[in-house]
């Protein structure tokens, strides 16, 4: 109990880390231009200044609430797959970020507003700034929310949790901290992901590649062509990715041995 209790807590102030941080940033940016910004022209820079500020709050949360030895309680530890299962698992969060959106637009609630946001502000990127959105929100941000959510938080809970439990609790915190709920459900199923490619290699470094290469895409293809229109296109286009990520799963290596208390 008391572990759950203190990893709550944790993860309140990381909630506390990214808001406020994001808040500081943002204040910081609109106060040096005072009397000149306007959100929707200058949207880019408040989300280029805001991601850095969460992600790196994130890695502080989690470097500091997880004591040493670090690199085992933060599993930065050398993965349990081969560089084929690392491909596979690359292609299964790509296929499965698809067919959520798919899914969502299918059902009628789109993308969500936050994401709505992030793809109409990166539209107005110019190559430098769309050089700087894929280094904060394709790197940064997957590194800080990997090394917080399944490195610090899902290692945590698997001391006195089952894999199951602790991955879908993990996985739903990510999703909470994501704040709009469209977002919230759609970041709550790759997290579900990520913890299963955490737990099944035994190293949080498969989770942090797959979720660079989620976003860094994601980032380019919101600039290049934006979210696939019309029933028909998105019916087949989650069709034919269910079934690639349906097959990447073949790829994971097999469950981990229970963690010691």
């Amino acid at each position: 109990m008391r572990v759950i209790a203190t990893t709550l807590l944790v993860y309140l102030a990381a909630v506390a880390a990214v808001f406020g941080l994001q808040l500081v940033a943002v204040t910081a940016l609109v106060t040096r231009r005072a009397g000149t910004f306007d959100f929707a022209r200058d949207g880019l820079a408040a989300l280029l200044v805001g991601v850095p500020a969460s992600s790196l709050g994130l890695i502080a949360v989690a470097w500091l609430a997880a004591g040493r030895p670090r690199r085992e309680r933060l599993r930065l530890l050398p993965a349990r797959v081969p560089a084929g299962g690392i491909l596979a698992m690359i292609a299964g969060i790509l296929a499965l970020s698809q067919a959520l959106e798919s899914l969502a637009l299918l059902v009628g609630v789109g993308p969500g507003a936050n994401l709505d946001w992030i793809a109409r502000t990166l539209a107005t990127a110019t190559p430098l700034t769309l050089a700087l959105a894929v280094l904060v929100v394709g790197g940064l941000a997957p590194v800080g929310e990997e090394l917080f959510f399944r490195g610090f938080m899902l290692t945590r809970l698997r001391r006195v949790w089952r894999a199951g439990p602790a991955i879908v609790v993990t996985a739903l915190a990510f999703g909470l901290i994501h704040g709009e709920w469209v977002h919230g459900l759609l970041a709550t199923g790759i997290g579900l992901y990520l913890g299963l490619v955490t737990a099944r290699s035994g190293s949080v470094i498969p989770a942090v590649i797959c979720h660079v290469a989620n976003n860094t895409a994601s980032v380019l293809l919101s600039v290049a062509i934006g979210s696939p229109q019309g029933r028909g296109v998105n019916a087949v286009l989650l069709v034919v990715t269910a079934l690639i990520f349906a097959a990447s799963l073949q790829w994971l290596p097999p469950p981990e041995p229970a963690a010691a208390g």
